[in-house]
């Protein structure tokens, strides 16, 4: 109680706003690390894409496992929505990011065009299918056509799995490039993950 009464006597406006300007720095991207938002958004989705091979590599084992249909597109929804909160984060601070080479720019930008491209490809097919409405975790989000749409379908086939499994080989490279870079001492990981001092 007498901190308290203390701190209040010796109330330091300038100190507050110190404090509310370091923690809004926090939030956001800098040169050397990445900001709050950005590690939320980025471990958030890891989590989901790990979820998302799960389920997938389950039914490609076994096809009893095709019951887990249903958390793979409610997850594979909610990821979509992730990265688009992602990519509008990521253009507005561009300026503002830790830099790479072309390569790893290069390596980004596949990474962002087929986490767009694979749930996309994935909504067409599950409209044009006429199997019903898609439903995140019981709450339909979309409906379905009313009868079957073939060239929908036939895409998504085609390219959904195929696009999915490219995705996952690209972010396997990602991780083993940011462990590689963080033997060699450049600690890359450390941008997303570490302290921010």
């Amino acid at each position: 109680m007498l901190k308290k009464f203390n701190q209040v006597l010796h109330y330091n406006p300038r100190l507050s706003i110190s404090n509310n300007q370091q923690r809004t720095q926090t939030m956001k991207d800098n040169q050397q690390y990445y900001g709050t938002i950005s590690r939320l958004l980025h471990w958030s989705m890891a989590a989901a894409f790990a979820v998302m091979l799960f389920t997938a590599a389950m039914w490609n084992f076994n096809e009893d496992y095709y019951s887990l249909m249903g958390l793979h597109k409610s997850v594979g929804f909610l990821l979509m929505i992730l990265i688009v909160v992602r990519v509008i984060w990521a253009a507005l601070n561009v300026k503002n990011r830790p830099h790479g080479n072309l390569i790893v720019k290069l390596g980004h930008l596949g990474l962002y065009v087929l986490m767009i491209a694979v749930p996309m490809v994935g909504l067409i097919r599950q409209y044009g299918s006429a199997r019903g409405s898609l439903k995140v975790f019981g709450v339909e989000v979309m409906g379905a056509a009313p009868e079957k749409i073939e060239w929908m379908t036939q895409i998504g086939n085609m390219a959904h799995g195929n696009l999915a499994w490219l995705l996952f080989a690209l972010a396997a490279g990602h991780i083993v490039m940011a462990i590689v870079h963080q033997v060699k001492g450049e600690k890359i990981i450390n941008r997303m993950a570490g302290s921010r001092k």
